[in-house]
C-alpha cells in the first residue's frame, strides 16, 4: 500500500490578523490539510504486488475489454481500478463481487474465468473493502469557508445588521450530493476576496454614526375615513393608468410630532415643487407649473388591474378604509401583470428616507361584515321570522328586530333595475356588490309571473335583538321596492356557510418598492400578519430601506410622476374563499427607525468605555470584544496585540478614532477565523473538536449561522459536552432553526428544479407565480414539523397529514380543511395520494418538463436522495428520452426503447423503476387517476407494485432502513460539510440501525449524527 505522508500540524490560530494575501493561501492550504492516514510500507507493498499479479491480470482478461473509457457496457468502467481503490470504486466492486458470486458475469458466452480465479478476485475485493473500513479517520485539521447564506447571518448576528450586503458576492458551487457547503466544490478567488472587503467597509459604515450629531428622522401618517379631511388638494389629480386616487376629503396626510428618548431633527416633507411634464385632471402639462400641497407629495391610490369580481375591491367608510382580498391578476408571459393584482392599496409618497431601518404601523382590524351571496341562491321563505322594509322611507328611521340571530338580505325592485350596484347600510355598517339576475316574486314573497316585481338573494348577515337604522341606494332609489330581512336557523346549511365566513380572520401584508408607468414592483415587508384580534389594533412591519426597490432617478427631475416610492397596503389573497374585509385606519411611516442613540449596532461595536482610561485602552477593549465574537471565541493574546498594532498605526494617521476603529475591525472582517469554519490541529494524530469548534460546528450546521452567546460561554466553561443534548434540543425549538431546513430541505431534494421549470400556464393555468412560492415553503415546513415533534422516519415518505397554509391546501383541493392564513400546519387528508414528501407538487413538478411527467428524472431523483442508490454517470453520447417522438408508442414502450440502446440498461434498471409509479402525477405535480398498467412497476429488488400507493407502503415499510439512512447520510453530509468516505458512510449504516427500535426519531437522528 503507498504511504500516506503526514503534514505538520495545522494551526490558524497565527494568522489572526494576516494580510489579505495570507488568508488566500490559507484558504488553498486547506486542500492539503484534510488528514492522512500512516500506514504500514510493508503491507502496502504487498497489497500493490497482489494487484499487479493478479488482480489486473483477471480484469483485462475477462472484464475491460467491455467496461473501459470508451467502451462503458452499463455504463461500467473498470479500467481505471487500483490497487487501492477509491470510496466510489468500493460501491462498484462490491457489486462486482456480487455478480461474481451469482455466476452473473462475464456474460455466458464470454470467455469464463476458474473457480480458483473468481475466488481470488471475490477474496481481494473483501480484504479492500476490510482495509478501508479498518483505516482511522481523517481527523487532523481542516478549514471550510462560510457559505454565502452563512455569511450573511454572520454579518447580522454580529453587527446588529438588517440590510443584506451579500448580493455581490458569486454564488455557491453545487456539490454532486446538492450541497453548497461542500468543501471540495468552494473555491475561493481573489475577486471574491476583494468582494468580503467591499461588503465589510460598507456593513461597518452602516453600523458606525457619529454620537455627537443628532439623527434625521422622517415620520408620515395616512388616516383615512369618509370626509375626514377638512382642508383637501383643491387640485384635480391623476396617477397614471390603472390608478384610482382615493378622494382628497377620505385620507388625511400629516406628519405627527415624534417622542424619542435622544435628540433628534423631525425631516419635513417638501410641498413646493415646479414641473414641467406632469398630470393635471387627464391633460398632460408640458409647460413649467408651481404646485404647493402636502398632497402633490402623498398620495393615497388603488391601483391594480381592474374587475374585481364579487363587492367594491375597496370602499371608504367612516371608520377607515375597507380592503376585500388583493386577488392576483393573470399572469402575462408567467409574469405577473405589471398593474398589481385586483387591487391594492397604496400610498405614493416623493419622499422616503435612502438607507437605514424603518418601521411601517398599520392600525388595522377585522370589519364586521356581512356575506355577499351568489348568483342564482334562493330567496329565503319570508312566511315566518321575516322583517320587510319598503322604500322609499324616512332616512332617521328605525327598524325593529325581536330576535337576534343570522338574516338573509332580500332586494326586492321593479325588473328594470336588475343587475345593478346596491349599496346597503346597517346602523355604521355598510355592505355594497352587484344585484344579478333575479327570481319572479310577489311583494309579499309568494313567486309570480305577473307582480312586476323580482326579489335576489343579496347577502348574510348577523344582527343583535333591537333598533337598527337601515338605509340603502340603489341609482336613484326610483326602482328599489323593499328590503327583506328573513331571520335563519342556525343549523341549515346557508347559516352554516356565514358561520364559516364570519370566523374566517384576514391576512394583512405591506409591501414596498417603486411607481412605474405600467405598474408597480413592490417587495413584501416582513411575514403578512392574521388581524385575528377584536378592535382596532396596530400591526409593526420593519425592514431596511436598501432591501427594497429604489426608483433611482435624479434629485432635479422635472416629471411628476418620476422617482414615487410606494408603501402598498393589501389584505392579501390566499384560496379565494371568502372572508371578512380588512379595515384599515391608519398608516404611518417612520425611517430611519432609532429606537436609542446611538443604534445598537454602533453600541455593539464601541461597548461601554467602563473603566479604561486612555484611548488605547478603550480601543484594545474594543478590538478584544468585537474579535472574539467575530473569531467565536476568546481572541488570542498575540493575535489582539497585532490588532492593536494596526490600530496605532491608523489612528497615528487619522487622528479620528471611530474612524481607526472601523478600518481595524475591515482586518477582522477578513480574517480566516470570521470567513472560515477552522479546526485546528496540533499534530497528525485524532483529535477531538476543543469546545469552541464544537460551538461553532454546532450552530453552523442547525442554525447556519454562528454561535450565540450562550453556546460561547458554555464552551469557555467547558461544559458544552456535557449539556449537548439540551443544547441541541434548544436550537431546534429556536426560530434560527429554519435557516438550517430552509436551505437543507432546498438541496437536498433539489427545489431548485422548480424554480426553473417553464410551466404550461395552458394546462396548468392554476399553478401561478404566488402559488409556486408558497407550494416551494412545503418541503422545508414538513421537515421543521418532522423535527420539532421528533417523528418517525417513516412520515417522510406515508404521512396522515400534510403541512399546508391556505393557498397550498387551495392547490391540493384541502381548502375546507384549513383556517391558517399563510401559516403552515398539518391538514389530515383523506386519499392516500397525499402525504410525505415524495407526494409533494414542488418536488414532483419541478421533476418534469412542465408540460408533461418525466418518470426518468422522478427515478434519478428518488434514486440519489431517497433511497441513497445514486445512479453513475450516463456514457458519454447516449441521446436524451424524446417527449414524443411521433409515433404512437405509450410513454413505457418509449422508456423501453431508450433503455436498451447500449450503455444504457443497467443505469435505467436502478433508474426506471422508481420513476413508474409517480406517473400518478402530472406536470403540475398534482395526483390524477391513471390505469394501473401505466404505474405497475418491478423495482430493481425484484419487488412488483401496482401504483403509487404500493411505492409508498412498501418504502415506508418494507424499505424504511434504507429510507431513514438516506436521510442520515445526506443530513450527515450536510452537517461536516464535505463527502462522506466509504467508512463513514458504512459506519452510519450500521449504526444507524440502533434507531430503529424507535421507528427512527427525526430529532434522535440530528442527535445521532451530532
Amino acid at each position: 500500500m503507498p504511504s500516506r505522508h503526514s503534514h505538520p500540524p495545522f494551526n490558524l490560530r497565527s494568522f489572526g490578523n494576516c494580510s489579505l494575501w495570507s488568508a488566500l493561501v490559507v484558504a488553498f492550504m486547506s486542500a492539503t490539510v484534510l488528514g492522512q492516514i500512516n500506514s504500514d510500507e510493508q503491507t502496502a507493498n504487498a497489497v500493490g504486488e497482489a494487484f499487479v499479479s493478479q488482480i489486473r491480470p483477471f480484469l483485462e482478461q475477462y472484464c475491460i475489454r467491455c467496461h473501459n473509457v470508451d467502451n462503458q457496457e452499463s455504463g461500467i468502467r473498470i479500467d481505471n481500478v487500483a490497487a487501492e481503490p477509491t470510496d466510489r470504486q468500493l460501491y462498484l466492486l462490491k457489486d462486482i463481487q456480487r455478480q461474481l458470486e451469482l455466476g452473473a458475469m462475464p456474460p455466458v458466452d464470454q470467455l469464463q474465468p476458474t473457480s480458483e480465479e473468481t475466488e481470488r478476485l471475490v477474496s481481494w475485493i473483501s480484504d479492500s473493502i476490510r482495509r478501508s473500513r479498518s483505516s482511522a479517520p481523517l481527523r487532523n485539521g481542516s478549514i471550510r469557508r462560510l457559505t454565502v447564506a452563512q455569511y450573511r447571518n454572520a454579518l447580522k448576528d454580529l453587527l446588529g445588521l438588517e440590510e443584506d450586503l451579500t448580493d455581490t458576492l458569486p454564488p455557491d458551487a453545487i456539490s454532486k450530493d446538492g450541497f453548497t457547503n461542500n468543501t471540495q466544490a468552494m473555491v475561493l478567488s481573489p475577486l471574491q476576496i476583494e468582494t468580503y472587503m467591499d461588503i465589510a467597509a460598507a456593513a461597518l459604515d452602516c453600523c458606525i454614526v457619529d454620537p455627537k450629531s443628532p439623527p434625521v428622522i422622517q415620520v408620515m401618517r395616512m388616516e383615512l375615513g369618509k370626509s375626514l379631511n377638512s382642508a383637501p388638494c383643491p387640485d384635480p389629480l391623476i396617477l397614471g393608468a390603472n390608478s384610482e386616487l382615493l378622494n382628497n376629503l377620505d385620507f388625511l396626510v400629516t406628519e405627527p410630532q415624534l417622542q424619542k428618548p435622544f435628540e433628534f431633527t423631525q425631516f419635513k416633507m417638501r410641498t413646493t415643487y415646479d414641473f414641467i411634464e406632469g398630470y393635471v385632471g387627464n391633460d398632460t402639462v408640458r409647460a413649467w407649473r408651481k404646485f404647493d400641497s402636502i398632497y402633490h407629495s402623498v398620495f393615497a391610490c388603488v391601483r391594480g388591474t381592474p374587475g374585481y369580481p364579487k363587492g367594491r375591491a375597496y370602499e371608504v367608510v367612516d371608520a377607515g378604509l375597507l380592503l376585500r382580498p388583493a386577488i392576483p391578476s393573470a399572469e402575462i408571459f408567467e409574469v405577473e401583470n405589471t398593474y398589481g393584482p385586483k387591487a391594492n392599496f397604496k400610498i405614493s409618497l416623493r419622499e422616503l428616507p435612502k438607507s437605514g431601518n424603518f418601521r411601517v404601523r398599520v392600525k388595522a382590524t377585522k370589519y364586521d361584515d356581512g356575506l355577499l351571496l351568489d348568483e342564482g341562491m334562493q330567496i329565503a321563505d319570508s312566511r315566518e321570522s321575516a322583517v320587510s322594509i319598503s322604500f322609499p322611507r324616512p332616512e332617521s328611521e328605525s327598524q325593529n328586530f325581536e330576535l337576534p340571530g343570522i338574516y338573509q338580505v332580500d332586494v326586492i325592485i321593479n325588473a328594470a333595475a336588475a343587475k345593478q350596484p346596491i349599496q346597503l347600510q346597517i346602523d355604521d355598517r355598510h355592505f355594497s356588490g352587484q344585484l344579478f339576475e333575479p327570481s319572479q316574486v310577489s311583494a309579499q314573497g309568494t313567486r309570480s309571473s305577473d307582480s312586476g316585481q323580482q326579489a335576489i338573494a343579496f347577502l348574510l348577515v348577523r344582527l343583535d335583538a333591537g333598533e337598527h337604522k337601515v338605509s340603502a341606494q340603489l341609482g336613484d332609489n326610483s326602482q328599489l321596492r323593499q328590503i327583506r330581512f328573513t331571520r335563519l336557523e342556525e343549523s341549515c346549511d346557508i347559516a352554516k356557510q356565514f358561520q364559516i365566513f364570519e370566523s374566517r380572520t384576514p391576512t394583512l401584508g405591506v409591501h414596498l418598492g417603486l411607481r412605474r408607468d405600467c405598474g408597480s414592483t413592490l417587495t413584501q415587508v416582513g411575514d403578512c400578519q392574521r388581524v385575528d384580534r377584536a378592535g382596532m389594533h396596530e400591526y409593526v412591519f420593519s425592514g431596511a430601506i436598501r432591501d427594497f426597490p429604489n426608483p433611482e432617478v435624479e434629485d432635479d427631475n422635472v416629471n411628476y410622476l418620476a422617482g414615487i416610492r410606494e408603501i402598498g397596503v393589501r389584505s392579501e389573497y390566499t384560496d379565494g374563499r371568502d372572508m371578512p374585509r380588512l379595515l384599515i385606519h391608519s398608516v404611518e411611516f417612520e425611517g430611519p427607525f432609532y429606537s436609542e442613540w446611538p443604534p445598537q449596532s454602533h453600541r455593539n461595536i464601541f461597548i461601554e468605555r467602563g473603566e479604561q482610561g486612555s484611548t488605547a485602552e478603550y480601543a484594545k477593549a474594543i478590538l478584544e470584544s468585537f474579535a472574539s465574537r467575530a473569531y467565536r471565541r476568546p481572541i488570542a493574546k498575540d493575535q489582539l496585540e497585532r490588532l492593536m498594532q494596526v490600530w496605532l498605526e491608523l489612528y497615528s494617521q487619522q487622528s479620528n478614532f471611530e474612524r481607526s476603529i472601523r478600518d481595524t475591525l475591515l482586518v477582522v472582517l477578513a480574517s480566516p477565523q470570521f470567513l472560515f469554519i477552522v479546526e485546528n490541529s496540533s499534530g497528525p494524530e485524532a483529535e477531538d473538536l476543543d469546545e469552541f469548534e464544537l460551538a461553532s460546528k454546532l450552530s453552523f450546521f442547525l442554525w447556519n449561522s454562528p454561535p450565540d452567546q450562550r453556546l460561547i460561554e458554555l464552551a469557555q466553561a467547558n461544559q458544552l459536552r456535557q449539556n449537548l443534548i439540551s443544547e441541541v434540543n434548544r436550537m431546534v425549538d429556536d426560530n434560527r432553526f429554519s435557516r438550517f431546513v430552509d436551505v437543507f430541505a432546498s438541496e437536498w431534494l433539489s427545489l431548485e428544479k422548480f424554480d426553473v421549470v417553464s410551466i404550461d400556464r395552458k394546462q396548468f393555468p392554476r399553478l401561478t407565480r404566488d402559488v409556486r412560492s408558497q407550494l416551494r415553503q412545503e418541503p422545508a415546513q414538513f421537515l421543521k414539523h418532522l423535527f420539532k415533534h421528533n417523528l418517525p422516519a417513516h412520515e417522510l415518505i406515508q404521512s396522515k397529514y400534510v403541512l399546508a397554509n391556505e393557498v397550498v391546501a387551495q392547490y391540493y383541493g384541502l381548502s375546507n380543511s384549513v383556517e391558517s392564513g399563510f401559516n403552515f400546519a398539518p391538514v389530515m387528508h383523506l386519499g392516500r395520494q397525499h402525504g410525505g414528501l415524495i407526494s409533494q407538487a414542488a418536488i414532483l413538478s419541478g421533476l418534469s418538463n412542465g408540460r408533461q411527467s418525466n418518470p426518468v428524472k422522478r427515478g434519478a431523483w428518488l434514486a440519489r436522495k431517497i433511497m441513497a442508490e445514486p445512479p453513475d454517470d450516463p456514457p458519454p453520447n447516449v441521446p436524451q428520452l424524446k417527449e414524443d417522438d411521433g409515433s404512437k408508442r405509450t410513454l413505457r414502450e418509449r422508456i423501453e426503447a431508450h433503455r436498451n440502446q447500449k450503455g444504457c440498461v443497467k443505469c435505467h434498471t436502478g433508474i426506471d423503476p422508481w420513476g413508474i409509479p409517480l406517473e400518478a402525477f402530472d406536470a403540475g405535480g398534482l395526483f390524477r387517476r391513471v390505469s394501473e398498467a401505466e404505474t405497475e412497476s418491478q423495482l430493481p429488488d425484484g419487488t412488483q407494485v401496482k401504483s403509487f400507493e404500493e411505492l409508498q407502503s412498501y418504502l415506508a415499510n418494507s424499505r424504511i432502513d434504507q429510507v431513514a439512512h438516506s436521510f442520515v447520510k445526506h443530513l450527515a453530509t450536510y452537517a461536516v460539510g464535505r463527502d462522506l468516505t466509504y467508512n463513514e458512510i458504512e459506519f452510519l449504516r450500521e449504526k444507524g440501525l440502533e434507531l430503529r427500535s424507535t421507528n427512527y426519531p427525526s430529532r434522535d437522528i440530528l442527535h445521532f449524527i451530532i
